[in-house]
């Protein structure tokens, strides 16, 4: 269920909650997917472009897909002739090369944005600024040279700093983020989903069609991402006709729609990765209409 604020409560000092619960075993990446949402990209390194060899993989996505930041470190803003681009200089000595950030300010091609925070950047972001893994950096975009493509994000990644090595198998190990949030902020998530299969009787296996984070957030859609939510027997379970005073996974079958709400907690980095979730509300949704026949 989603919690809000009352009139007049102590906004300025919001209760402490709990990180979301994690098994001890979890270790955090030191690096992750640098794309939230749809990503899809082939071993393109070395092909031929206009302008030379292609010295990074293009993750193909969708206008406005966040670009995270593979791994902690800080950036640099230096757009030019590819278009809207930033450096991340990472920790491990790593340069990271993001290229053809956003430009527009609609969901179309309107080339009406600059390569600045807010439309380019992430809102907020400054050059030489410290982030951490998995932070909000960038927007995908098809600036520059890449005027009129698919949105896409040019990745690029120099070891040590020095010349461009194919990132392909790199990419490949990458595990990549259900959401994005400030490491400590307060969500609740709205995971619209269909149930993969239970395990009674406080597991549900779900594969995520799309996440919200809320307060604050905007929704990201997944292609059948994977999930296990632990579903307490505080949850509230709405069935299509009506609520449950228990819940029961054992009427939930494979290929239901549903809208799993997560509790309200802190945002942690295993949480991101879709660890450790806990339902607040499952919701039963319709069935899809029937597909007309041709």
């Amino acid at each position: 269920m989603l919690l809000g604020l009352a009139a007049g409560s102590a906004a300025a000092h919001p209760p402490e909650l709990p990180p979301i619960r994690t098994q001890p075993s979890q270790a955090l990446p030191k690096a992750v997917f640098p794309v939230l949402g749809p990503a899809t990209y082939i071993d393109d390194f070395g092909a031929p472009r206009h302008q030379g060899r292609h010295e990074g993989t293009d993750i193909m996505s969708v206008r406005r897909a966040p670009a995270l930041a593979v791994e902690s470190g800080s950036v640099e803003f230096n757009s030019g002739g590819w278009g809207c681009m930033l450096y991340l200089l990472g920790d491990s000595g790593a340069k990271y090369l993001y290229v053809h950030l956003n430009n527009d300010l609609t969901m179309k091609n309107d080339n009406r944005g600059k390569c600045v925070a807010g439309v380019a950047f992430a809102k907020g972001l400054r050059s030489g600024q410290r982030v951490e893994v998995g932070q909000h950096i960038g927007y995908v975009g098809d600036s520059g040279d890449a005027d009129g493509t698919q949105p896409h994000l040019h990745f690029e990644r120099h070891p040590g700093g020095g010349a461009a090595t194919n990132p392909f198998r790199y990419l490949n190990r990458l595990p990549r983020l259900l959401y994005a949030a400030p490491a400590g902020s307060q969500v609740s998530l709205a995971l619209r989903a269909t149930v993969v299969s239970t395990v009674l009787p406080d597991k549900l296996r779900i594969r995520v069609q799309s996440v919200r984070p809320y307060p604050d957030g905007a929704r990201v859609d997944h292609n059948g991402r994977g999930a296990t939510v632990s579903v307490p027997e505080t949850a509230t379970f709405e069935m299509r006709n009506g609520f449950l005073a228990v819940p029961n996974l054992a009427l939930l079958k494979r290929g239901d729609p549903v809208v799993v709400w997560t509790e309200l907690a802190v945002s942690t980095m295993n949480s991101q990765l879709g660890r450790g979730l806990v339902a607040d509300r499952v919701q039963l949704l319709p069935p899809p209409p029937p597909a007309k026949k041709s």
